[in-house]
């Protein structure tokens, strides 16, 4: 037979595990932005307009990214894992053109996508296909950390598109 003080014991070891529960989640997890798909950020993309008041960045290869992300400026891209894009129009025309020729021979169209800090204020933007796209972190002061997609974004067969014959 359980005695009151058990008992009560039992409902403060809940309660204290509980609380050290939320907050573990609420540090670790409380500085993750979202990527947020968005119609004026895919047509900014498919009319090849970079926002003067952004920086641009690219993921995988060169002539056909697997990601392209702009940051407002006054923030901080950490760490180095993205590369600088140019403010040259024709590139930035190029790659998103390369982009969507692959999406399309995979049936995976790239689509635009604000990024946004924790409280929901835009801090900048992605273009990827779906898949591609991974997580933001805010850091210390200015500083946005963007988990680049993984290299090998595009496969054939049943998850990452049609299987061809190869006669």
């Amino acid at each position: 037979m359980k005695t009151r003080t058990t008992g009560l014991r039992s409902v403060w070891f809940r309660a204290i595990a509980g609380l050290v529960v939320a907050v573990a989640l609420a540090s670790c997890g409380g500085r993750f932005g979202n990527i947020v798909m968005d119609d004026q950020v895919m047509k900014s993309f498919e009319t090849f307009r970079m926002d003067e008041g952004m920086d641009y960045y690219y993921s995988g290869p060169d002539l056909v990214p697997n990601a392209i992300i702009g940051l407002k400026k006054g923030y901080v891209l950490e760490p180095d894992t993205w590369k600088p894009l140019p403010r040259d129009p024709k590139l930035f025309k190029d790659m998103i053109v390369h982009m969507q020729e692959k999406g399309l021979e995979f049936l995976d169209q790239p689509r635009g996508f604000v990024m946004t800090d924790p409280e929901g204020k835009p801090v900048g933007v992605w273009y990827s296909i779906m898949k591609a796209r991974k997580t933001l972190r805010m850091g210390e002061g200015n500083k946005v950390v963007v988990y680049p997609p993984d290299l090998v974004i595009y496969q054939e067969g049943p998850l990452g598109g049609p299987t061809r014959d190869k006669d």
